[in-house]
């Protein structure tokens, strides 16, 4: 007999909340009429689609691995040229001198190779079709 009073309970807490009431009265939302069919519709045409082309891992590791290897050999070497010159601190300035006595030769073959350079990217571009 404790069943029937419980729901009568729930029945009246129901029935006292407002929102409880609105939603109550409120009709069942319907789909429209072509609904169903173009949900359907659209479920196989996704079905149909080929799967997507999976990542080139095989061909990306060997670069990832070279880059990682490049990485830490680099901050191998910073880390070994660093460490000494923390420990004996500099007194003296550094000698700009011996970098300005570069013969002029080798400025001549850096500027012939940056106007090769410049020349060559000059021509793709008008070969392509790009100004």
């Amino acid at each position: 007999m404790s069943q029937p009073t419980q729901d009568n309970q729930i029945k009246h807490a129901v029935e006292s909340d407002p929102i409880d009431r609105i939603l109550a009265s409120e009709e069942p939302i319907l789909p429209s009429s072509g609904f169903l069919a173009s949900v359907m519709e659209r479920v196989q045409e996704e079905s149909r689609a080929p799967a997507p082309i999976p990542f080139p891992w095989k061909r990306a590791v060997p670069g990832i691995l070279l880059a990682t290897g490049t990485f830490g050999w680099g901050a191998y070497a910073f880390i070994r040229e660093a460490i000494p010159s923390l420990r004996s601190p500099a007194t003296t300035q550094p000698q700009l001198s011996t970098a300005l006595q570069v013969p002029i030769e080798h400025a001549a073959w850096i500027a012939f190779a940056l106007a090769v350079s410049l020349l060559s990217w000059k021509l793709s571009r008008r070969l392509s079709g790009q100004s």
